[in-house]
């Protein structure tokens, strides 16, 4: 720790990692000894194995990435030592975090409709409490679960991938209007009746078992699916009843399909050479809750229907600003047109026959 040539790295916004393995349990210990002239961290080539007629050079290495893409490579001389520092650093990093408490609220209730949003996700149903572990007052949402769940939870989910879980602070990071939109129309008790809906007979991790009880715990619940509700019974297919989901506006039901849906199926469309996704229907219904979560879930937003409009064309013609700020920021392509007066999409009347997509496209005429 003596070397003049040291650098500091803020750890407030990085993750560590073993090449090749998954995150190891955080816990709260001492950081190794160090000399002074390797840090603690050296290349010792004392420990090669000769197997037959071929060296075998162990590695034991880990390293520290930031948000931005910024990574520090470290190699320990021992598995041990490598252990004791990467939960040396995993510990210090949720240090990191809790110690901007005071400070980040100060500067956020410094806007009171700032405070008012965050607090309007605070009390949906079911958020009191981590979505996971059901550790209190939640301080990190999963913008794609529309859950809150508890901060070393939230490192679980930085670790699974934002193709699974897209984690963000509710206090240090700032909270557009469509992720609040988001927050507060699913919450942990939604997500839950999706994602928990299968656990009889299993016991939950509670806020006191450790990080690797935990862990298993979140994996299985959104990397294997293991406790996913399931589908309703239908013969239509999984893209068709998200297309009849979307229309009647039906959530939960959205929900569940994306969760259940492949990338192909969450991009079917109508049949009979009409054209549009679940996404264009979205639009036109100017439903920003939907419209964000069908791009997290992976349909395509450079999709054309068969008279060549992308989903802006519909968002507009629908005069949602949100669904276009969304659709542009996701790299939507812009469409030349005539604008056209929108009759209102009924609900009611989205009845819809297994093989009869001619009816879906009467209770969603766009035209």
């Amino acid at each position: 720790m003596q070397n003049v040539h040291g650098k500091e790295i803020d750890l407030l916004r990085t993750t560590v990692k073993v090449p090749g393995k998954r995150p190891p349990r955080a816990t709260v210990v001492n950081a190794p000894t160090a000399s002074p002239k390797t840090n603690g961290l050296t290349k010792d080539r004392s420990n090669l194995q000769l197997s037959g007629n071929q060296e075998v050079e162990e590695s034991y290495e880990f390293v520290i990435v930031s948000l931005t893409g910024q990574t520090w490579h470290f190699e320990a001389s021992n598995p041990e030592e490598r252990e004791t520092w990467v939960q040396a650093v995993e510990s210090q990093i949720f240090a990191s975090l809790q110690s901007c408490e005071s400070s980040k609220n100060k500067s956020r209730l410094g806007s009171q409709s700032d405070a008012i949003a965050i607090q309007s996700i605070r009390n949906v149903r079911g958020n009191a409490f981590c979505v996971d572990c059901d550790s209190p007052n939640p301080d990190w949402a999963s913008l794609n679960l529309g859950a809150l769940i508890c901060i070393e939870c939230s490192g679980i989910h930085r670790n699974l991938g934002t193709h699974l879980s897209r984690v963000r602070s509710l206090d240090l990071d700032d909270w557009p209007v469509e992720l609040i939109m988001v927050m507060t129309a699913i919450g942990n008790s939604v997500a839950n009746s999706v994602w928990e809906d299968s656990v009889q007979g299993l016991v939950k991790p509670g806020q006191d078992h450790c990080r690797e009880e935990k862990e298993r715990w979140i994996r299985a619940k959104y990397e294997q699916k293991l406790f996913v509700a399931g589908l309703p019974q239908s013969d239509v297919p999984l893209g068709q009843q998200l297309l009849r989901a979307v229309v009647e506006d039906d959530l939960r039901l959205v929900v569940l399909l994306l969760a259940h849906g492949t990338k192909e199926e969450v991009n079917e469309t109508y049949g009979d050479g009409d054209g549009r996704t679940a996404l264009h229907l979205s639009c036109a219904m100017a439903n920003v809750v939907i419209t964000q979560l069908l791009i997290w879930y992976g349909v395509d937003v450079k999709s054309r229907d068969a008279r060549g409009l992308s989903p802006l064309s519909y968002a507009r013609r629908a005069g949602s600003q949100e669904c276009i700020e969304i659709l542009t920021q996701h790299g939507c392509p812009s469409d030349n047109f005539i604008p056209v007066p929108t009759p209102s999409l009924s609900r009611r009347n989205a009845n819809l026959n297994n093989n009869s997509p001619s009816e879906l496209n009467r209770s969603a005429s766009i035209i």
